[in-house]
């Protein structure tokens, strides 16, 4: 964990200089606020591979898709923070942190903490590669990240199938486009449950009209969820008005 402390007062300067807002103003605004949290999810630039998996398997599109010259990007405007992303990436390269800001005397307290993130498995199932029209130019080898490909500049490809994890890696950067790889991802591994009471919600469909995939449904007695393709990004327990939907660990 990460602990900054600032003076209020310090704050409240900054807040007035970059907004252009009395310092009154200011300190009336966060009079009430004792407590903040927030979740940031980023990329690791320097340790990303190229695979494509995060950019593939984010439910709303709120990824880059990386290329040689540039890693996976999250666009913040569009995460929903489910976390699926940092799941999948087989390079840890994905940090999720929490953190929070709480308001103590004279102080701004912020604590960054990183969080543990369990990872899906990816698996290898059928690597190819056209070896007359590949151009041994090596760029599959940088990216590869358990150096399962040795390449000879001009002259050999070799591939360990028993290093090799499936990332697609090596067949995102070719430029020849001479590599096809097909794996397969695990479950994930999300240890969520959600419930929504029925008895307490007020159908005001809010949920629904929150959820970014797509799996809430109204019935006769509410709204119903699917659980089996809820991502738990947490928007549908964060809107609704009379706390009906709950989401919890499982045990």
């Amino acid at each position: 964990m990460t602990t900054i402390k600032k003076s209020v007062d310090e704050l409240i300067d900054n807040v007035s200089n970059n907004l252009n807002i009395e310092r009154e103003t200011v300190k009336e605004m966060i009079k009430d606020v004792n407590h903040l949290s927030e979740k940031y999810i980023y990329v690791v630039s320097k340790d990303c591979i190229r695979c494509s998996l995060c950019y593939i398997e984010c439910p709303v599109d709120a990824i880059t898709k990386p290329t040689v010259r540039k890693p996976a990007e999250i666009i913040p405007d569009k995460c929903v923070k489910c976390e699926i992303c940092a799941m999948t990436c087989p390079v840890d390269a994905i940090d999720v942190l929490n953190g929070s800001v709480n308001i103590n005397n004279d102080n701004v307290v912020y604590n960054l903490n990183e969080k543990e993130i369990e990872h899906r498995t990816v698996k290898l199932k059928k690597y190819n590669i056209d070896l007359e029209n590949c151009i041994k130019c090596g760029i599959c080898a940088r990216y590869c990240p358990t150096n399962a490909i040795t390449v000879v500049r001009r002259e050999s490809f070799e591939v360990d199938l028993n290093k090799c994890v499936g990332c697609k890696a090596c067949e995102n950067v070719c430029p020849k486009k001479v590599i096809n790889v097909e794996n397969e991802l695990g479950e994930l591994p999300f240890k969520k449950d959600i419930k929504v009471d029925n008895d307490v919600c007020v159908k005001c469909l809010a949920c629904i009209d929150e959820c970014p995939v797509g799996i809430i449904s109204e019935i006769s007695e509410g709204v119903e969820i699917d659980k089996s393709n809820c991502i738990f990004c947490g928007r549908c327990e964060n809107v609704c008005p009379v706390h009906a939907i709950k989401i919890s660990s499982k045990k």
